[in-house]
């Protein structure tokens, strides 16, 4: 045995790394590198190490002395331990501050992951269907519930079998072009709101690093169609209320509710008898109930701030809504729901619906139960401001009001002309000009009648000219 392989044993067995275990350590190294599935430190394709696993963080709304405070379990990287953070939302407990004070705290915890992840993910790129979820999962405190519903339907139903094996990373303008490219034949409203949650969840994709920029900012939908809602006359109205008397509950209820008092379907399923003050004559607008898919939900709240309203009770509905009233109580029914079905049951919206337009349809009348709504407001625009009108219907946008809810019909358009004709009338005299203007002599020279004088006065009166008779003409 010669001196170099007395030296080879020599640092073998002085723990020199034996051949194959540096062959063993390349093969580790090239599956972490090619992102292969069996590799257990590899996730998504991407080498991603126990410390470098995104962490998430769980906050909680306290009571901190009359304020909602966030207090969350974060992990210190400093120390490797975890320690409570604590962050005021600024918004006082008493009060209906709290749905606010939510919403604070989803950018509160938001913020401290963002801290608490900073530059840990550069080479993370999960599928956009892993970030559809987390996006929804962050919105569960901040949305309505039936805002959420809508969202986790479109997400799993369109968003998530077309685009979601797509890494969010690798997803382009194209992609999502595409996608809405292949929703033909849904309304444009609901393609926004598909846009809603894909522009979200690659904006948070943004803040977290994972992507530079969001390119569904430079997606255009189509342009939508205008909708236009129709309204009945009013003659029209007056034959629908008198044939609701004559059909069972809860018809002429729904019909009274939302042709008179111009409330939304889900106000006219959540009214109840506690929110109409018969002594004060006042309808409290608080409560409303809404259906999506099997779900039922009841709320104490309104579709908008503004739908918050109270209506002064129409004379010609109290003794209406007292009589029904008492057949409620009569039948042993508990006094909530203004709208029950002969067994008691409150009304679905759902079902609303379809009873009112069969209802509608056996009227000879083709119009949506919403559409009753689009009448209210018509018939008080044409007698009030558009202001009153507004305030009555709840709307949040004065627009609304004017370009959506308020319909003009041929009589509209006669009254605008015979308005017109009235003001032309006022300046000019009630002497048609056409009769005495002008009389032609032999000489072809032009005379002003008397009364035509007077005229010609009155206009160049009402103009600021200051009129002095025409002595030469006169004369001629």
């Amino acid at each position: 045995m010669n001196k170099n392989e007395n030296n080879d044993q020599t640092n073998g067995l002085l723990g020199k790394k034996h051949p194959l275990k540096r062959l063993k350590k390349t093969t580790d190294k090239k599956h972490k590198k090619h992102g292969d599935p069996a590799c257990p430190q590899t996730k998504g394709g991407k080498q991603m190490l126990a410390s470098q696993q995104y962490k998430k963080v769980h906050g909680c709304l306290c009571n901190d002395h009359g304020i909602w405070t966030v207090r969350a379990r974060v992990f210190d990287p400093n120390t490797g331990k975890t320690r409570t953070r604590s962050k005021t939302t600024t918004y006082s407990v008493a009060g209906n501050n709290k749905r606010r004070a939510q919403e604070k705290m989803a950018e509160i915890v938001k913020q401290w992951e963002r801290e608490l992840n900073l530059g840990i993910r550069p080479d993370y790129n999960p599928k956009f269907s892993e970030c559809i979820e987390d996006w929804l999962e962050s919105k569960k405190l901040s949305l309505k519930p039936t805002t959420l519903r809508g969202y986790e339907m479109s997400a799993h139903v369109h968003i998530i079998p077309k685009l979601g094996d797509i890494r969010i990373a690798d997803l382009t303008r194209g992609h999502i072009t595409a996608y809405f490219d292949s929703l033909a034949g849904m309304s444009v409203n609901t393609m926004k709101k598909h846009r809603v949650i894909i522009r979200g969840v690659l904006e948070e994709a943004v803040w977290d690093g994972i992507i530079p920029s969001n390119v569904a900012d430079r997606v255009k939908l189509p342009k939508p169609q205008p909708f236009e809602g129709k309204a009945l006359t009013e003659e029209e109205v007056g034959e629908l209320l008198r044939k609701a008397e004559t059909v069972p509950e809860p018809m002429r209820a729904a019909v009274t509710l939302a042709v008179i008092y111009g409330l939304r379907r889900s106000e006219i399923c959540g009214l109840r008898w506690q929110d109409i003050d018969f002594e004060a004559g006042v309808m409290h607008i608080r409560n409303t109930v809404t259906e999506f898919g099997s779900m039922i939900l009841e709320e104490e709240r309104t579709k908008t701030k503004t739908s918050r309203r109270d209506i002064w009770l129409v004379d010609e509905t109290v003794s209406y809504l007292r009589e029904l009233q008492k057949q409620h109580v009569e039948k042993g029914f508990d006094l909530d729901k203004v709208c029950r079905l002969k067994d008691g049951s409150a009304v679905r919206p759902k079902y609303l619906t379809r009873i009112v337009m069969g209802f509608l349809a056996d009227c000879g009348m083709k119009v949506r139960l919403h559409d009753l709504r689009h009448t209210a407001a018509t018939m008080l625009a044409r007698r009030l401001t558009i202001k009153q009108v507004q305030n009555f219907m709840g709307h949040s946008d004065i627009a609304t009001t004017l370009n959506i809810y308020t319909h003009i019909d041929d009589a509209d358009r006669i009254s605008t002309s015979q308005t017109m004709d009235g003001i032309i009338k006022g300046l000019y005299g009630s002497e048609r000009c056409s009769e005495n203007v002008v009389e032609a002599t032999g000489s072809n020279v032009i005379s002003f009648s008397s009364a035509a004088s007077r005229i010609k006065e009155k206009a160049l009166k009402h103009c600021g000219f200051d009129h002095r008779p025409d002595t030469e003409a006169e004369g001629s």
